[in-house]
């Protein structure tokens, strides 16, 4: 019996920043849809993710992460990984009208924000590619739906990971340990890495990845 992983990337992303770590797991990458609010999200990939054979492990990133969480209350997940998120994420209204005005720099501060290094231009073109598939619209959608969600906790969770590079200056330490705490579940810094710790850090992040919810998950799911 192996695991199965499926990736639910975070606001504005196609899944391009997630695709080594992706390759390395054997895992396909559901991006988030263009859908007006996180329980309609959750709903159109809801398909997607039950389709995968268990044990299944779920991960999310950011606004991923909470629409992962909200996937696990309809669909039986062996073991859940939320990264770069707490429970509930904070987008402050002068980043929405950040976004909202689109200047022509946008995508490229998006791209540098919350890295370990912001001067690594690989992990920046890649980022800056990502964001750049779906464009300012959708991002400025995710953004304000991620800011309006407010999540319930899962009656019964899964068991969790939750993944906090050590520079992440856009999500907070004490915010991930939040998330970690309400899903009775652990928490796991990576060092070296910011906001994309999946990118920053690809196989840091697929040996935590494996280790916490890959063995969970094989001793979880049905014989």
């Amino acid at each position: 019996m192996s695991v199965q992983y499926v990736v639910i990337p975070g606001a504005g992303s196609s899944g391009l920043a997630w695709e080594e770590a992706a390759e390395l797991l054997g895992a396909p990458i559901v991006p988030v849809p263009d859908a007006p609010d996180v329980p309609a999200m959750a709903a159109e990939v809801e398909a997607a993710v039950a389709a995968i054979p268990r044990p299944r492990v779920l991960i999310g990133t950011s606004l991923g992460a909470m629409v992962a969480l909200e996937v696990a209350r309809r669909v039986e997940v062996d073991a859940l990984v939320l990264v770069a998120a707490g429970f509930g994420i904070a987008v402050a209204d002068s980043v929405l009208e950040w976004v909202a005005a689109n200047p022509p720099d946008l995508l490229g501060k998006m791209a540098r924000s919350g890295l370990a290094d912001r001067e690594d231009e690989r992990v920046i073109a890649i980022r800056l590619e990502d964001f750049q598939r779906r464009g300012q619209p959708v991002l400025l959608r995710h953004l304000t739906a991620l800011g309006a969600y407010r999540p319930e906790p899962l009656e019964d969770p899964p068991p969790t990971a939750v993944l906090w590079g050590e520079h992440d200056h856009a999500v907070p330490l004490s915010d991930h340990a939040e998330l970690a705490v309400r899903c009775g579940g652990v928490l796991m810094p990576i060092a070296d890495a910011g906001h994309a710790p999946f990118l920053e850090q690809p196989e840091r992040v697929v040996a935590a990845i494996r280790h916490l919810a890959g063995r969970a998950a094989l001793e979880r799911a049905p014989r």
